[in-house]
């Protein structure tokens, strides 16, 4: 919900991508998250850069030097008064525009400049899709003292297999900023559950695929920067710093997933479970027993995520 205190002076505004990026503290990284969707060869963008809880002035300050460096495109700023989970802050900035589609472009990653005019091709060719999502490079980068130096890349593991609902289930198979998605899932799926500190990304794209699937193109065109365990702990990402919160995440949405109606014959939570416990073998005892407790009927739940788990050896096999 958009609170009228915070953006009684701002419009809604609107353009043909919607870009929303949450920040917070960040400034060096929000800089350069800027210039990657400044240097788009796709122009007809808006970018909302959500401040989330921040101090306004280094924020106005990036957004300032920004413009005078790279007069291109609608940015705007939405100043929270209180901070929010991430997913909350994504509703906002996504509230407060009007757009064909949109993308969620953290303030720590970046595009190559093709990546906008490649999706939204991608788009139009394929109406009915709920989503593209191009390959990925993952950046590893020191970040110390305001600083960022980058180590060293690699091929980010994508496929059109981890792009369908069952290759999703287990784990989240991409970050973000490889995403493009129809603006008609706002309405048709619902919005980022706001109840969720991490793994809300994952959620949302369970139920986007099941309303129209993703395409996937191979060419990468996105950038994941992820920093190194010796890199300053409040430049961190939510995957690397916050591993354990993940796990525990993970396990709450498996557990509302269990007690949800089966999905052409298969109850999703088990699904999950036995997906992640076949990539992850040597958790699959801490975490189905984990997941089991509290569960209103155990037993059947037990016997669901066995029964998964066979046919995912047998296919193995």
């Amino acid at each position: 919900m958009l609170r009228s205190s915070e953006f009684d002076h701002f419009a809604s505004v609107g353009s043909m991508v919607a870009v929303v990026m949450r920040t917070y503290e960040r400034p060096i990284m929000l800089a350069r998250a800027i210039a990657s969707v400044q240097n788009q060869t796709f122009r007809d963008w808006t970018l909302i850069i959500v401040n989330n809880g921040g101090n306004p002035g280094p924020v106005e300050d990036v957004v300032r030097v920004a413009k005078s460096a790279t007069p291109c495109g609608d940015i705007q700023v939405l100043h929270l008064s209180e901070r929010v989970g991430m997913e909350e802050a994504s509703n906002r900035g996504l509230a407060a525009t009007e757009s064909d589609f949109f993308a969620i472009h953290d303030d720590d990653d970046s595009w190559n400049a093709r990546f906008l005019e490649v999706a939204v091709d991608g788009m139009r060719a394929h109406p009915s899709a709920a989503a593209v999502v191009t390959g990925i490079y993952r950046i590893h980068e020191l970040y110390r003292d305001g600083k960022i130096r980058p180590v060293h890349s690699e091929k980010f593991y994508l496929s059109e297999e981890r792009l369908t609902f069952r290759g999703m289930i287990g784990n989240n198979t991409f970050p973000p900023i490889a995403a493009l998605f129809q603006r008609r899932l706002l309405s048709e799926i619902g919005e980022f559950d706001s109840s969720l500190p991490v793994l809300g990304d994952w959620e949302f794209n369970l139920r986007a695929v099941l309303a129209g699937g993703f395409v996937y193109i191979p060419e990468r065109l996105a950038n994941y920067h992820t920093r190194t365990p010796d890199s300053e702990t409040a430049s961190g990402n939510s995957i690397t710093v916050g591993i354990d919160l993940h796990h525990q995440i993970r396990g709450q949405l498996q557990k509302r997933w269990l007690e949800e109606p089966n999905i052409d014959g298969v109850n999703k939570g088990a699904l999950s479970i036995a997906t992640f416990a076949a990539d992850n073998p040597n958790t699959v005892r801490r975490v189905w027993r984990k997941i089991l407790a509290g569960v209103k009927n155990p037993l059947r739940g037990a016997r669901a995520v066995w029964r998964i788990i066979r046919h995912i050896v047998s296919r193995l096999r």
